[in-house]
């Protein structure tokens, strides 16, 4: 919990998820997490209104085929690449690596990202915005994010693993008051990951 917790504060959008879910005792621990974060007031990131009028989000099934171990490219002296928010502002993120993985025989990549400037409590903190063809039709419109974690996302041979089932949507989902960055048209994937966080109004 601490990592999700780090990014939330630190994306200054920052990042949500669940807590109405129809079964907990079919929860994995991640969404666990996630559901006792929003339920707990003293860290939901909704206000009393936003509460009254938040109908929860529900998870795809954990299928353990969207828990991928990608090839990574790392990106030394990457650009700092300004990302556009949904308050029409600008964060900065520096290009870290490729991670290319295939999915039902298709191959995609995607690039991940890290904060910039870099403060020492998010220095192993990676950043995985993207979007794919459930947007809008299942998930959250404007996309979603994976945290991941620089000392504990690679294997020994070097891939780095992705578990789409954590995938979860920004605050600005819910609410208006924050600041999400906008996942950049190179991290779209042409298909469904029916999988993490699942939205409805």
């Amino acid at each position: 919990m601490k990592n999700i917790l780090l990014v939330l504060i630190a994306l200054m959008t920052l990042g949500s998820c669940a807590t109405k879910v129809t079964s907990e005792n079919q929860l994995t621990d991640f969404q666990k997490e996630l559901v006792e974060f929003y339920n707990n007031t003293s860290t939901s990131p909704l206000n009393q209104e936003e509460k009254n009028n938040f109908v929860g989000i529900t998870f795809y099934p954990y299928q353990e085929k969207y828990n991928v171990k990608a090839d990574f490219t790392p990106i030394n002296d990457g650009d700092v690449i300004p990302f556009p928010t949904s308050a029409g502002k600008i964060q900065y993120y520096t290009a870290f690596g490729m991670a290319t993985f295939t999915i039902d025989g298709q191959t995609h990549s995607l690039k991940i990202y890290q904060s910039h400037p870099i403060k020492e409590e998010y220095k192993d903190h990676l950043f995985l915005p993207f979007t794919d063809d459930t947007n809008g039709d299942g998930t959250y419109g404007g996309g979603r994010y994976i945290d991941l974690d620089l000392t504990k996302s690679f294997t020994p041979e070097g891939q780095i693993i992705i578990n789409f089932n954590e995938a979860y949507n920004p605050y600005c989902a819910y609410s208006k008051r924050y600041n999400c960055p906008i996942p950049p048209g190179e991290n779209s994937l042409d298909t469904r990951i029916e999988a993490g966080v699942t939205y409805k109004k």
